[in-house]
């Protein structure tokens, strides 16, 4: 019967974990870019339970049209299109104009962004890889 409580407690410390992260609002998946023009990166960080201080934030394009598959970001992020700072100190969300190189591939690509941040009194490390798949055309 312990066991059971301790998984379900587990689970649920795992949820309220991974709830709290950084999500890609936009693009959405499956979006089309077009190399030398424009798009928004919109990105929000979940509220911590405790104090949390979003050091930096890497985004990358890489293409993924000579393999037909992409790397993950922690290992490939292709062309870095931004890096640096996320947001003021307290804002949770934060929109990033950037653009494809023109000499950027056309077809299937991977938009990979990094999230490096400390939590809590300690300044606990965390880094998160996010992607998702795009178009160039």
């Amino acid at each position: 019967m312990y066991f059971v409580k301790t998984l379900v407690y587990l689970a649920t410390l795992l949820g309220f974990a991974m709830a709290q992260s950084m999500q890609i609002l936009s693009p959405p998946p499956g979006t089309t870019v077009t190399p030398g023009t424009n798009f928004t990166v919109s990105l929000q960080m979940s509220n911590y339970p405790e104090s949390i201080d979003i050091v930096a934030i890497v985004i990358g394009l890489q293409s993924c049209s000579s393999n037909s598959t992409c790397y993950p970001p922690n290992q490939v992020m292709g062309t870095v299109l931004y890096q640096g700072s996320f947001a003021p100190p307290f804002v949770l969300s934060a929109n990033f104009s950037v653009a494809a190189p023109t000499s950027f591939p056309s077809g299937p690509a991977q938009l990979g962004v990094i999230n490096y941040f400390l939590v809590g009194a300690e300044n606990e490390n965390n880094l998160q890889f996010l992607n998702e798949t795009l178009t160039v055309s």
